[in-house]
């Protein structure tokens, strides 16, 4: 019996993730949060908006910042464009909890916190998906105009 050869996921983490990608993807993820946020509580604050509408407006803008964060971070990256953004996303989340768990003192999760995990991990995921898709096909393009 041959043994096969098992590559683990240390080695396969380094060949598919850019951690340097993923460091840039998440400083412009808040980048992009903090005016966005800026915009709306200056909405907020000179209009009537409804606030029924304010936690919608909220998600709104952070799909916005991590689906940016997920598309900028596989920019760099030939393949899992999926996995660079979701890691984006997890970590987007991750410091955004952190920092909001220790401003108001409660390390608590709650299914709110798990709904918007779930949501910026699949949205940065889907940045970066459409990432890598567009350079295939731009590449697949570019290819066939040279000829």
């Amino acid at each position: 019996m041959e043994k096969q050869s098992n590559q683990g996921i240390p080695d396969a983490v380094k060949k598919h993730i850019c951690f340097a990608s993923i460091g840039k993807g998440i400083i412009i993820s808040y980048a992009v949060t903090i005016p966005v946020f800026l915009i709306f509580s200056f909405i907020l604050s000179h209009t009537d908006f409804p606030e029924k509408y304010i936690s919608s407006a909220v998600i709104i803008g952070t799909m916005i910042s991590v689906f940016t964060a997920g598309f900028i971070a596989t920019r760099n990256v030939s393949s899992r464009g999926w996995l660079n953004g979701s890691a984006v996303g997890l970590i987007y989340v991750l410091v955004l909890y952190l920092a909001g768990s220790a401003a108001f003192g409660s390390f608590k999760i709650d299914r709110n916190v798990i709904y918007m995990t779930i949501i910026c991990v699949l949205t940065s995921s889907i940045g970066g998906i459409i990432c890598i898709n567009l350079k295939r096909n731009s590449g697949a393009r570019h290819k066939r105009t040279r000829k």
